[in-house]
């Protein structure tokens, strides 16, 4: 092999590799750390870190002072109203947003300036509607939905972005096949708009997901786990035990990697109860 053939295979790799880097160094070594301090009773002060094995997932998963299950509660509750609410907000959004013939982009920015706006700042608008001039953050009823009212508007602009990506792949003649067989805008929707949305649908489900169990930002600005624990969920669990409670790392990991369990698990029923499949051929 020459040197020019050499230099040719190597120039991609060196794109890739400060991007690489950063993925080995704040992901892979960043878990591989995390899940070493698991099985440790770390103290992030002292420095002390005693072997003590599956202690951490013990006292987790089976601790009468552990809040654990209470917080998987929470988060779960949590994430079926944010993807139940991002699902409603974002298709129809996309749909009004397709048939818009004017004025389409700037219904799309306006939509979409919540996606990227920073979480403190979206909940401190939500925080002096709901908690200052409101009460549904002083309510147990209540607290959980407004967040989660939260992440349905700050999410839903940059999934009807990929929905709108979705709808433009799908072949016109489809429904002009549909209109010549008296199909009417509803059944044009069930049989012609769903099944071909069927991989984006995948993938904003499985990212919605994935977002909403890690929640936090909210959690931390608006209720802070209350009231009476009723918005306390997973990750703000983790940073309790990690930076509020004696500095815990240990068992913080140990909730952390149980997180991360439970969120591939269901990932990956999900993936597997759709799995993605061509729909039509070209």
């Amino acid at each position: 092999m020459n040197l020019a053939r050499l230099r040719r295979r190597l120039v991609p790799y060196l794109y890739i590799a400060p991007a690489f880097l950063l993925i080995v160094v704040f992901s892979l070594i960043s878990m591989g750390l995390s899940l070493y301090v698991s099985f440790h009773d770390y103290d992030a002060v002292a420095g002390n870190a005693g072997f003590v094995g599956l202690a951490n997932y013990h006292r987790a998963l089976f601790s009468a002072d552990s809040y654990f299950w209470l917080a998987l509660r929470n988060t779960t509750f949590y994430v079926l109203m944010a993807v139940a609410g991002v699902l409603l907000t974002a298709l129809p959004l996309a749909l009004l947003c397709r048939k818009a013939k004017r004025g389409q982009a700037v219904f799309r920015t306006l939509y979409f300036l919540p996606s990227i706006t920073p979480g403190v700042v979206l909940a401190l608008v939500f925080f002096h509607i709901f908690g200052v001039w409101g009460q549904l953050l002083d309510s147990r009823r209540t607290a959980l939905p407004a967040l989660a009212l939260l992440g349905v508007w700050s999410g839903a602009g940059y999934n009807m972005l990929l929905f709108l990506a979705g709808l433009s792949e799908i072949p016109r003649h489809l429904y002009d096949a549909a209109k010549v067989d008296g199909a009417n805008a509803w059944q044009q929707f069930r049989h012609v708009t769903l099944p071909m949305l069927r991989n984006t649908l995948i993938f904003v489900t499985v990212m919605t997901v994935i977002g909403a169990y890690q929640v936090f930002t909210s959690v931390y600005i608006m209720s802070q786990g209350g009231p009476e624990r009723s918005t306390e969920v997973i990750a703000y669990t983790i940073f309790i035990n990690a930076f509020a409670v004696a500095g815990q790392m240990g068992y913080a990991a140990a909730l952390a990697w149980l997180l991360f369990a439970v969120v591939f698990v269901f990932v990956l029923i999900q993936m597997r109860a759709v799995r993605s499949r061509r729909i039509y051929d070209e």
